[in-house]
């Protein structure tokens, strides 16, 4: 039975996130040194989520491509007993920078970043290291540093989409989802946090148009004024959201599993 994620409690005004502790695997964040050696000792891979700091509208919150990046790779950690770094919640958000809240780091800084983490993962004694990302603007970033990695250390780059099968269960499970605020991950995000639904927005987000991946902050704010391209939020459910988010980590876990023979 995968354990499950603690509720945020509020003590004397604070918001305090109480994580539960699992039965395998090591958060590198929340272990001390001697325990960090010991989650280093198998030193065949380690994971690193990777997600953003952008709008996504009403609907859910700025973290959620990190949050559910670093939710699969926890639970697939805790399957497969696979060490997991503190997720990198910055990433390239050029095109939401029109709307507040949004925080976009340059492509040289986060190649920069991904190639440091990395590179001390290397030196740590690990051989493998897998970039889970819930963002897609990390892709560029992430694959730069990879082809130009020195460090005696593998590493490989993959949306959490690009599980084998997930497209697939994804349509399966809510038909086409959208460009951006997806009606998968909204459903999921919540699902995670163990919360309802907040947004406003109830309707269907304008369609694609075919340059949007190109668009500047501009373009993306008088296009698409409320942030979101494509998702129906009318189907957003978070029971079809958990189906989703456990068949992820079942194929996370197996891709875990083949990388670190």
């Amino acid at each position: 039975m995968r354990s499950q994620l603690f509720p945020p409690r509020v003590i004397t005004g604070c918001l305090v996130f109480i994580y539960s502790t699992p039965q395998k695997g090591y958060y590198l964040n929340l272990i001390e040194m001697f325990s960090a050696e010991a989650a280093a000792s198998d030193k065949s891979a380690i994971l690193l989520p990777a997600g953003s700091l952008e709008q996504h509208g009403t609907e859910a919150p700025l973290g959620c491509d990190g949050i559910i990046a670093e939710a699969l790779c926890r639970k697939a950690g805790e399957l497969t007993g696979c060490p997991v770094l503190p997720c990198l919640y910055y990433g390239n958000s050029h095109c939401h920078t029109g709307f507040s809240g949004t925080f976009s780091l340059s492509v040289e800084t986060s190649v920069n970043l991904i190639t440091d983490i990395i590179s001390e993962a290397g030196r740590n004694g690990f051989r493998k290291l897998l970039i889970l990302s819930g963002h897609g603007g990390n892709r560029i970033a992430a694959e730069k540093a990879i082809s130009e990695l020195k460090a005696k250390i593998s590493a490989e780059y993959s949306g959490y989409w690009q599980l084998p099968g997930y497209t697939e269960k994804e349509e399966e499970l809510f038909g086409k989802t959208g460009y951006h605020i997806t009606t998968s991950e909204v459903s999921m995000v919540w699902h995670i946090l163990k919360k309802p639904v907040p947004g406003v927005y109830s309707g269907c987000y304008p369609k694609t148009l075919p340059n949007t991946s190109d668009f500047t902050p501009e373009q993306w704010k008088e296009k698409y004024p409320d942030g979101g391209v494509g998702g129906d939020m009318s189907r957003v459910s978070t029971e079809k959201g958990c189906a989703l988010f456990d068949y992820a980590v079942d194929m996370l876990a197996e891709k875990i599993r083949e990388i670190r023979k």
